[in-house]
């Protein structure tokens, strides 16, 4: 269940062990995700308001997608929200994200 101070317009999910993106020559854990962004765990990320191109590896599938970095949790991770989504990449998002559990709140900052 969203907590009522998470601004986010869709909920986040737990992503599954193995949930990963790659981009450039790096590659890091998803810990949460949703329709519209993911939250990554990258001791080094990028700074705010990077773009990026990236694969999502998710449920035994490659997802391509843009995104921007909208957050970062200096030494945790960063938030990418996704940007210029295809319609094939934002139907194998629906299709991983329907057998997902809702992230722990913990996870959602307001």
């Amino acid at each position: 269940m969203t907590s009522p101070a998470d601004r986010r317009a869709t909920p986040r999910f737990q992503a599954k062990p193995g949930s990963q993106i790659s981009y450039g020559a790096q590659a890091a854990e998803v810990r949460d995700l949703s329709l519209e962004g993911a939250f990554v765990a990258d001791p080094d990320p990028l700074p705010v308001g990077s773009e990026l191109a990236f694969t999502l590896r998710a449920g035994g599938q490659d997802i391509i997608l843009d995104g921007i970095v909208r957050h970062v949790e200096t030494g945790v991770g960063m938030g990418i929200q996704f940007i210029n989504v295809s319609a094939v990449s934002k139907r194998r998002l629906r299709i991983y994200i329907a057998g997902l559990v809702p992230a722990p709140t913990e996870y959602v900052k307001s």
